[in-house]
């Protein structure tokens, strides 16, 4: 009798702690940095054309304002501007990224940007890419 009242009361705590909500099952405390879109192929262009950008859009899907502090380039070919005014919990913002194709090597291309903000889920990766002529 005792074994089958700890093996009940031990049954009824897995169910409860499995059918609790917690905020490791989905919740998205403190600001929560998302892309729509995380890679851009610029397909072909011409080293010596004009520069060419694309704007990737963000959205802070977490309950507090999102930040957008920096960004990092893999390398000096490549431009990034944004807004550094806080984005509210639902709110949407823009970051656009420039490559210059002059300073591009020849043949394909594969850049990355880092998007460095007060986000819970770390640093956004954000990849370009094409073939330079």
């Amino acid at each position: 009798m005792r074994y089958s009242k700890l093996f009940f009361i031990t049954l009824l705590a897995l169910f409860v702690g499995v059918a609790t909500p917690t905020s490791a099952q989905g919740e998205k405390k403190g600001a929560y940095i998302e892309f729509t879109e995380s890679v851009h192929d610029f397909g072909s262009i011409a080293r010596k054309g004009e520069n060419r950008s694309h704007t990737f859009h963000v959205v802070n899907s977490g309950d507090e304002p999102l930040v957008l502090l920096s960004a990092s380039t893999s390398c000096s070919c490549t431009k990034v501007t944004f807004s550094h005014k806080p984005i509210p919990p639902g709110g949407k913002s823009n970051v656009k990224v420039v490559v210059e194709p002059r300073k591009v090597d020849k043949g394909v291309f594969h850049r990355v940007v880092q998007i460095h903000s007060n986000a819970s889920n770390g640093t956004a990766i954000l990849t370009i890419k094409g073939l330079a002529k």
